[in-house]
């Protein structure tokens, strides 16, 4: 009877086997078949395509090791036009007033004959001696001339400057100059000069012991006069000892004539009018120099802009009633020739006038005149045939301003201009790791930043890179990126200088980045900085993350179906025992577990946990030299095998950790392959 169950046994043994490729005869070569079966049960080959998740990003070197690679060509920029802009100027207003007109010298004459001084004397009886004298004179050839006691010798007209009507006087002087032709010596002579318009007095003119055929002359100054063109003379006092007191004495009579006549040379000399109505002079007008400070930023100190458009606007308006001339200079403004800037015009009358100029291929040189624009402004007032009318308080308003620049080269010292880099996601899925287990920490991961730099100062990029989960954050904490000028500039983030593998590590959800960029973080270092327009620093990444690690509990699992189907009583078994036979090839300890499972409940009814298989032994390149050979018997209780005879599926739970996990970093290939070979040893009872 025991014959025809264990035939039976073998039978329903032979049908319980997986869906793998099994060796029956690795499994089967210790067993006496007169007391037992052999029976294989599990063949199953995990290779390192079985860890690892499908991810575009992961690639396979010539020799097999597997990294993972990210890229991404910009993830932030920093044009050039933020960095130095050229605002419209506003406009700089300078007013000038155009002060006080020099006056050209005038001179006028006037004459007193002697029938109208006499004439014109207070003293009638006195006029009628001298008239007498007059007469005897002709006839006789001399006469007795008698004393004049001081009087008045009348009033007399005269004809001023033609080149103004009225003029207020601040400088200089009126000479009057007086030529005796009388026949008679004067005493006293004292005259007052007015304007005949509203008889203001302009002066009084004192002289005294003018011999006759003699000249005198006295002079006054005008600070503060108003002086008319038409004026008068009056002769306030005249005193004369005449030929004597003794009308007898012939040896001192003279010749007298009516036309005898005192000259009276009237001169104005170095005459300044601060107001009036004048025919202007031709002469210089208001010059000034005055500063246009260029607002670019702080610390900037700019030697040369290349202008590729924009607009100089310039107006001149005056309330000064005649021809201007006017010429502006810049000094710091380049035609395409190298000539500085320079402008003429005209203003007729009172008016404005305003103009722009296209500054393309214009240049600004600031090499010496730092940040500032020097403007030399110069004026002519032109010579007017006609009156009229001034005043020194009269303005010339100066607007110069520029519109719309744009350049094609700045050439200077920018100072430590700051921009900052937006917070923003970086596009980086680190979920293949976490995929492959929880606890991978990697050796050798490198983050490198490239920065391309077209523009021609050099900048420092303080990187802010945070990674978060739900439960903690970790920063990166790396150098500064130092970035040359119109250079490709790499720095690379690993183990060494930043937090990088524990930023890995914490398999974050998200990852953010931003940042701040100074220029010349060195100072001025006596390099120039260039700018042109469309240039800009450009930031991009690469991720390289190959599989040089430490790993904790990375899990695969493999499912094989069981049939067994069999009426042999459990109370008709001796003893049953698991033999394995496993071949690791991973530099990786394994544990173990194979749960039996029910597929149609879905209910584990047992499970057998296999000790520690060992990592294989590896090179010292970290490669794997031969794989980790082991056989063992493991016995099965009662429930165990009755879950076994039970289940219709096994369930292999393979986990896997770097030996001494902490401190031993392990390299994985693409051929390591982790085989199990299992089947059941059944010892039967034997009755007599």
């Amino acid at each position: 009877m025991i014959k025809q169950l264990q035939g039976l046994f073998l039978i329903n043994l032979l049908l319980f086997s997986s869906c793998m490729d099994h060796d029956l005869a690795s499994l089967s070569s210790d067993v006496d078949v007169e007391f037992g079966l052999a029976i294989p049960l599990i063949h199953s080959t995990t290779t390192l395509g079985n860890l690892l998740p499908e991810n575009e990003n992961m690639s396979i070197d010539d020799d097999g090791l597997l990294r993972i690679a990210f890229r991404q060509d910009s993830i932030a920029q920093i044009e050039s036009d933020s960095l130095l802009v050229i605002d419209n100027h506003e406009p700089t207003v300078q007013e000038f007033t155009v002060g006080a007109i020099e006056l050209p010298d005038f001179s006028t004459n006037m004459s007193v004959v002697m029938s109208d001084l006499t004439s014109n004397l207070a003293d009638v009886t006195l006029s009628s001696q001298i008239a007498e004298a007059i007469n005897l004179s002709q006839s006789f050839g001399s006469a007795y001339f008698p004393p004049i006691e001081p009087q008045s010798g009348g009033t007399y007209s005269a004809e001023g400057s033609d080149e103004f009507n009225s003029v207020l006087i601040s400088e200089g002087g009126l000479n009057i100059e007086i030529t005796n032709n009388l026949a008679i010596d004067l005493s006293e002579l004292s005259l007052r000069l007015s304007n005949s318009i509203d008889n203001s007095e302009i002066g009084v003119f004192e002289f005294s012991n003018v011999q006759a055929g003699t000249a005198s002359s006295s002079n006054i100054p005008m600070e503060g006069v108003l002086l008319y063109s038409d004026l008068k003379m009056e002769i306030i006092n005249l005193s004369s000892p005449g030929t004597g007191s003794s009308p007898f004495d012939q040896s001192s009579w003279v010749s007298i004539s009516n036309d005898d006549e005192l000259t009276i040379a009237i001169q104005g000399v170095n005459l300044v009018a601060t107001q009036g109505m004048v025919k202007f002079p031709a002469q210089i007008g208001p010059d000034s120099t005055f500063v246009v400070d260029m607002d670019f930023e702080d610390g900037a100190v700019i030697d040369f802009i290349d202008l590729a458009a924009g607009q100089f606007v310039y107006s001149f308006d005056s309330d000064l009633n005649t021809t201007l001339k006017l010429t502006l200079e810049i000094p710091q403004l380049l035609d395409e020739d190298g000539i500085p800037f320079s402008e003429i015009i005209e203003i007729v009358n009172s008016g404005l006038v305003t103009n722009s100029i296209s500054l393309e291929n214009y240049k600004f040189d600031f090499s010496s005149s730092e940040n500032q624009l020097q403007v030399n402004y110069s004026s002519q007032i032109l010579a007017t045939q006609y009156y009229v009318s001034y005043d020194e308080a009269n303005q010339i308003s100066l607007s110069i301003g520029m519109n719309n620049l744009e350049f094609e080269l700045i050439q200077g010292y920018f100072g430590q201009l700051e921009e900052v880099i937006a917070e923003d996601i970086l596009d980086l899925d680190l979920s293949a790791l976490a995929e492959i287990a929880s606890g991978i920490t990697l050796e050798s991961p490198n983050l490198i930043f490239t920065t391309d730099n077209s523009i021609g100062i050099p900048f420092e990029i303080d990187i802010v890179l945070i990674a978060e989960t739900e439960a903690e954050m970790v920063s990166l904490n790396g150098p500064v990126l130092e970035i040359a000028s119109e250079q490709i500039s790499t720095t690379s983030f690993n183990s060494s200088n930043s937090q990088l593998p524990e930023l890995i590590a914490i398999n974050p959800t998200t990852i953010t980045y931003s940042g701040s960029v100074i220029s010349n973080p060195l100072g001025n270092t006596g390099i120039p900085n260039t700018l042109r327009p469309n240039t800009n620093i450009t930031l991009g990444f690469e991720m390289d993350l190959p599989l040089h690690l430490r790993i904790q509990d990375a899990v695969t699992r493999d499912t094989l179906a069981l049939s067994f189907d069999s009426e042999l009583s459990i109370d008709m078994i001796q003893s049953v025992k698991m033999k394995l036979h496993t071949q690791n090839e991973f530099p990786l300890d394994v544990d173990l577990t194979m749960f039996f499972q029910d597929s149609i409940s879905g209910v584990v009814l047992d499970s057998l946990h296999v000790e520690l298989l060992q990592a294989a032994e590896v090179d010292e390149t970290g490669k794997t030299i031969e794989a980790r050979v082991y056989d063992s018997n493991i016995s099965l209780n009662a429930n165990q095998f009755d879950a076994l005879l039970n289940s219709t599926k096994t369930i292999l739970d393979i986990r896997m950790n770097s030996y001494d996990n902490e401190n031993t970093a392990i390299k994985l290939y693409t051929d390591y392959e982790f085989i199990i070979d299992a089947g059941v040893l059944i010892e039967l009872k034997i009755e007599e």
